[in-house]
């Protein structure tokens, strides 16, 4: 096939509903931030163009692809998420207690953030992705003096201005802090004065997770606390904290497992399943533990390390556990979610089994199952640890076995 051929034959499968997917891709990836009155400046660590340019070509080439049998991996609904995130922040500053955190997204906050604490360095950059972003960015504010610039981007504007908001009401702010939005797509900075009388700049960036706007080696340490779960192209995602990382960076990370919400899984299939005579997916997929490895391997991460947390909450039924989840922001946003509601049989035949199968401890409730995956590797820098080659070891596994029988069992 000629040169000319070929290209007509690429151009010839950009139809027009390429074309409009191709457009909303490069409307989806939009992002901006603007700098403070007080003259902090996020460019040094954001590069909209470079986005925005591998946004379309990622677009163009997905476009020029059949849809039925693209091979382009698409869970998750991205507008659906960030819609859910808009709602979780407007539930948030409704809620009857005054009180916007969330006492699951606080913990699971502040165990991610205790490894951080495990590595005996300053990291005065950090990048915060999504997610619990909100009880990161105050943790980070309360807990380290090392901090210096904290960039926090997300997906959906509203919790964008909730984090801000509550970082304007906790700790003294300044730099455009609680004032009017600067466009359609901005939040103003803030330079905020910590508990050790440090100031930190803070700024905020409306942008995607998956089409992450950062600068090359722009900041010390990334932390994505349940947010990374939701992205379709998660090790792309990885890639892109880790090339924002300076060398022997950080990348810390916690994302919901596989036995996450696994009691919701099972009363929903049986009640379906007796009410209508079939299953369908009520629950996101979500990654498994052996998967976690090979993710930050295939992000070009180095030194590797996976641990795994279950957290089991009680709630007085399933209804206060679905109005949770939509409270974090955690719903189902999986493309081949069946649409519309449970009907409503079905959702009392789901609650009635749900209670019976997995009551609470006490007896009074139900229990929830939370499955986190901590996720820690190292950005390629000199000095790290390296494994020895492939052979070199001294001694044998069936030698250390034999010298290991030598010893007596009293002693071993």
């Amino acid at each position: 096939m000629s040169a000319r051929r070929a290209l007509g034959v690429f151009a010839s499968r950009l139809t027009s509903t390429s074309r409009h997917k191709e457009a909303e891709a490069w409307k989806r990836v939009t992002c901006s931030c603007l700098s403070t009155a007080a003259g902090s400046d996020a460019s040094s660590f954001v590069d909209v163009e470079a986005s925005q340019e591998r946004a379309r070509l990622k677009a163009a080439a997905l476009a020029a692809q059949a849809q039925a049998d693209s091979g382009a991996m698409y869970v998750f609904d991205r507008t659906v998420k960030a819609a859910h995130r808009d709602r979780a922040a407007y539930l948030r500053k409704i809620h009857p207690s005054g009180d916007t955190a969330d006492p699951f997204l606080e913990e699971i906050a502040r165990r991610t953030l205790d490894r951080l604490s495990d590595v005996k360095r300053e990291f005065p950059r950090v990048l915060v992705l999504g997610g619990a972003g909100d009880a990161v960015v105050r943790r980070l504010l309360r807990d380290r003096g090392d901090v210096r610039v904290i960039v926090v981007t997300d997906m959906s504007r509203d919790m964008l201005r909730l984090v801000r908001d509550n970082v304007a009401g906790e700790f003294s702010a300044g730099g455009g802090g609680g004032g009017d939005d600067k466009g359609d797509d901005s939040l103003d900075s803030q330079v905020v004065r910590t508990a050790s009388g440090g100031e930190v700049t803070v700024h905020y960036v409306h942008a995607d997770e998956e089409e992450l706007p950062a600068k090359s080696q722009s900041v010390d340490v990334v932390v994505s606390a349940l947010g990374l779960h939701w992205a379709n192209d998660l090790p792309g995602a990885m890639t892109q904290a880790r090339m924002a990382l300076v060398p022997d960076g950080l990348f810390l990370s916690a994302v919901l497992g596989g036995e996450t919400l696994r009691e919701m899984r099972i009363a929903c299939a049986v009640a379906e399943l007796e009410r209508e005579g079939g299953v369908s997916q009520r629950v996101s997929p979500l990654a498994q533990v052996r998967d976690c490895g090979n993710l930050l391997t295939r992000a070009g991460m180095r030194l590797p390390a996976v641990d795994v947390d279950t957290v089991t909450m009680n709630y007085p039924s399933p209804h206060k556990l679905v109005e949770h989840l939509r409270v974090m922001g955690e719903t189902n946003a999986g493309v081949s979610r069946r649409p519309g509601p449970l009907a409503r049989s079905t959702a009392a035949a789901a609650a009635a089994s749900y209670g019976s199968m997995f009551p609470s401890d006490g007896g009074e409730g139900v229990e929830a199952t939370y499955q986190v995956l901590y996720m820690t590797g190292w950005s390629p820098g000199e000095g790290q640890q390296q494994p020895a080659e492939r052979g070199s070891a001294g001694v044998s596994l069936a030698q250390l076995e034999e010298e290991l029988g030598k010893v007596p069992k009293k002693e071993r």
